[in-house]
This record gives structure tokens, sequence and C-alpha cells, in this order.
């Protein structure tokens, strides 16, 4: 099965087609109310401890692996998780830091 990912309609695409909602937009309504992911996981590549990664969307990040000594979450204050690995639900501009002294892998997952 090829999964479709939810498109969000154009700007030049109206809302209203003569009293009733595009086809377009019905769609993509359709798409994220059933859970259609927006796009699929990608890799992120792990640099220097320690290492912190910056969301650009609403998503999860998968820390796994590796030899982690530190995880911590940012978004107007540093707090640590009191993990080494796990599932980090993070919404645009929030950051996890990832100290390790074996590089861990780490994955994001779009929402």
């Amino acid at each position: 099965m090829t999964l479709q990912y939810r498109a969000l309609p154009t700007y030049t695409q109206p809302i209203d087609e003569k009293g009733n909602m595009s086809t377009a937009w019905r769609r993509w309504f359709g798409a994220t109310d059933n859970g259609t992911p927006p796009a699929d996981e990608s890799s992120i590549t792990v640099g220097a401890s320690p290492f912190a990664f910056q969301a650009t969307q609403k998503g999860f990040v998968i820390v796994t692996g590796g030899t982690v000594s530190r995880i911590q979450f940012t978004r107007t204050s540093l707090h640590s998780t009191g993990q080494t690995s796990g599932v980090f639900p993070v919404s645009l501009a929030d950051i996890i830091t990832v100290t390790w002294s074996v590089k861990p892998t780490m994955t994001f997952v779009p929402q």
C-alpha cells in the first residue's frame, strides 16, 4: 500500500465553491481528521555532544541506542527528562538536547 500524505491546498484554492467546501479542502480536512501523517519519519544527523535538535514542526523525537547520560527538553526553560532514551513529543521550535559518549540514533516523526 502506498501512503499518500496530506498536503495543504494552495492559497489560490478557495475553500468555498458556490456555497460548498471545495474538494481539495474537504480531502485535506478528512485526511487530517483520519490521522493521515503529514510526511514520513526522517533520520536526524546527530552531531557532537551535547547535541541539540530544534523541531521545525510538531511531532516526536525518538532517541535510541548509544550511551546517553542525559536528555533535556527546552521550550521557554530547560528541563531534564530523567531519561536516556525514549519518545519525546515536540512542538514547533522545541529543543531536545542529548548528552552522549557513544552516539545514539535519533529519528523525527512529524505529526
